[in-house]
């Protein structure tokens, strides 16, 4: 055996040889913490290292699916610079390599680059640009149709009942309302009949030409009818534009056939929104849009091996009760029917906690993640950014695993005050270094996970462009 003595402290075998280490317990007690939270397992995305701990620490809501951590939503905030993009970024890119799929809502532009932060990233990963929506439309732009046939006639009604209430900024009564629904069917029934798809404009037309059947069917005259549906048409109009005026909010973007480069099938798919004013309406109902048209065309159920359900035979499991389960695909040759698993990531997510009608309506992501295999990740700055209201309270309650960097002691109170955190917390929040967080996952706190990036995956996290002072002129070579 070689003597540690004997090497070269400038040897290679010096950098990579370990001291025997003794097994006593007293030992193995000062080297591994008796009070150390227990480890996730050795499945999953690599995050980074717990420093009470010195373990890897190692994350994934599917893999750790269980008793300890019921599901897989998350929620990451701290203040700015402290590293949560830059964890949400790695940890999506990570979980790709483990088979998962993607989707980005970007609303973080980088100015200096003029574009949103994920784009970077998603190049590396897929070689395509995102999906860039702008006021106005515009070359390389996309365009998503609410009135889409890929989205199901019932989800296109509450759909366009969402949009207009957003855009009136109230509810609508139930004469609005059924006039919307009878408008919605007549501009289909018009739209076939030109052989075309319909759009909102189709809508806005329809609620201010009422047919005269639809009225006597719901024992209304025609000018009644009209008067019901009358506002509702001058918010699609705001919105959409017309053909007298094309200023409206969601003008080339939701005013048209959809015109998504989309690949469905890609490991990322990065929607940016940089473009679209924070806070607005226009925010507000595209993530709506594009949050009903994720559930009914990328959430659908497909297995890891690339087949839907169907072609997976069934496996009785229980002859008694009839009780069976998806098994084989001879097809493909897969053995068992496993769902794809995939991620959802907002980007500055008070856009959509913010807003009671959003969080409604994401409210059924969060809710039956499990059943869709996903995991949605909300980025925030603080709790304070959203909302008391009950839809918001039950988006947070649904994240399972919370990550919090440092914050000032104001809004680390008030965060361990509304997520229900041990007191000693807050002060130790404070306290947190740049790209060390608090994890708590499940009922288990991690108090300090460091995050630890490769020398890529730096170049393609870096957001500080603009507040760097970087040398701009080349070294004399003298």
């Amino acid at each position: 055996m070689i003597d540690l003595l004997d090497l070269n402290p400038l040897t290679p075998m010096h950098e990579t040889v370990r001291r025997p280490l003794h097994t006593e317990t007293t030992t193995s007690q000062a080297l591994y913490l008796p009070i150390a939270p227990p480890t996730l397992g050795t499945a999953g995305a690599v995050i980074g290292r717990e420093l009470y701990s010195g373990k890897a620490f190692i994350y994934c809501p599917f893999c750790a699916f269980g008793d300890g951590l019921p599901g897989g939503n998350m929620i990451v905030m701290g203040d700015t610079g402290r590293g949560k993009s830059a964890l949400t970024k790695t940890y999506a890119a990570r979980q790709i390599r483990l088979g998962r799929r993607v989707v980005v809502l970007d609303t973080k532009e980088q100015k200096e680059r003029e574009e949103g932060e994920w784009a970077a990233l998603c190049r590396s990963v897929t070689g395509r640009s995102p999906v860039r929506f702008a006021p106005g439309g515009g070359t390389g732009t996309a365009r998503i149709n609410p009135m889409d046939p890929t989205i199901a006639g019932k989800r296109q009604v509450e759909l366009v009942r969402t949009i207009v209430e957003l855009g009136l900024g109230k509810p609508l009564d139930e004469f609005a309302g059924s006039a919307l629904r009878l408008a919605i069917r007549q501009a289909r029934r018009r739209a076939d009949a030109d052989g075309r798809t319909p759009v909102l404009a189709d809508v806005a037309a329809a609620l201010r030409s009422p047919d005269a059947a639809d009225a006597l069917a719901k024992k209304r005259t025609r000018e009644q009818l009209l008067a019901d549906g009358l506002e509702a048409s001058y918010v699609l109009d705001r919105l959409c534009g017309s053909d007298q005026d094309a200023a409206g909010d969601l003008t080339g973007m939701l005013d048209g056939p959809t015109s998504l480069g989309v690949d469905l099938d890609a490991d990322m798919i990065v929607f940016d929104l940089t473009r679209i004013p924070s806070g607005g309406v226009a925010m507000t109902i595209l993530v709506a849009v594009i949050s009903v048209f994720l559930e009914e065309v990328w959430l659908r159920p497909v297995c890891e091996c690339g087949t839907e359900p169907g072609r997976h035979e069934r496996r009785v499991v229980d002859a008694h009760s009839g009780a069976w389960e998806l098994g084989a695909a001879p097809a493909t040759g897969c053995r068992r029917y496993t769902q794809r698993k995939r991620i959802l990531v907002c980007e500055e997510a008070w856009h959509v906690l913010g807003t009671p009608r959003l969080a409604a309506l994401l409210e059924k992501f969060l809710k039956f993640a499990r059943g869709y295999g996903l995991s949605c990740v909300f980025i925030v700055h603080h709790l304070s950014d959203i909302d008391d209201s009950p839809e918001t309270q039950a988006a947070l309650k649904m994240a399972d695993t919370v990550v919090v960097y440092s914050m000032k002691k104001a809004e680390a109170e008030d965060t361990a005050r509304r997520l229900g955190l041990p007191a000693w917390t807050a002060e130790h929040i404070t306290r947190l270094r740049r790209g060390v967080a608090l994890w708590k996952v499940g009922e288990v706190i991690y108090p300090g996970v460091q995050h630890l990036l490769t020398e890529a995956e730096q170049h393609l996290c870096f957001s500080s462009g603009s507040m760097t002072d970087l040398a701009t002129t080349a070294p004399d070579p003298a």
